[in-house]
C-alpha cells in the first residue's frame, strides 16, 4: 500500500496504517473511527475527564427520557420544545465552557482548546 487512497478500502488502510484520517475520505464509518480516534489521542487525564462527561450526559439522557414521558403522560407537553431548545443549547454552551475551562487549567494550547470545544480566543480567555 503506497498511502494514497484510491477508493473507501484505501481509506481504510491508510486509516489503519497511519491512525489518521484525512479530511476529505468518506469511507462509512470513518467518521465515528475519527471520533474514537480523537478520544484516543487525549491525555489520561482528559480521557478520563471527557468519559465522565459522556457518562453524565447519558444520565441526564435517561433523565430526561424519564421526565419528558411523565410529562406527557400528564398532558403538560406544553411550552416544552421551546424549553427544551432553549435548555439544550444552554447546556451545551456550559459544557463546552466547563471543558474548556478543565483545558485551560491543564495547560493546553489555545489552539488546541479551541478546536475541541469550537469556542473563540476571546470567550476562552473570558474563563
Amino acid at each position: 500500500f503506497d498511502d494514497i487512497a484510491r477508493d473507501t478500502l484505501d481509506e481504510w488502510i491508510y486509516f489503519l496504517k497511519n491512525e489518521e484520517i484525512k479530511g476529505e475520505f468518506r469511507a462509512k464509518g470513518l467518521e465515528k473511527a475519527r471520533e474514537i480516534l480523537d478520544v484516543m489521542k487525549l491525555s489520561e487525564e482528559e480521557r478520563v475527564a471527557y468519559e465522565q462527561h459522556i457518562e453524565d450526559m447519558r444520565y441526564q439522557a435517561s433523565m430526561f427520557r424519564s421526565s419528558f414521558l411523565d410529562g406527557l403522560l400528564e398532558g403538560r407537553n406544553e411550552g416544552l420544545n421551546e424549553g427544551l431548545a432553549k435548555g439544550k443549547a444552554e447546556g451545551k454552551t456550559e459544557e463546552k465552557r466547563q471543558f474548556a475551562r478543565m483545558m485551560k487549567e491543564n495547560g493546553e494550547p489555545l489552539e488546541k482548546i479551541e478546536a475541541y470545544t469550537q469556542l473563540t480566543q476571546e470567550e476562552i480567555n473570558g474563563l
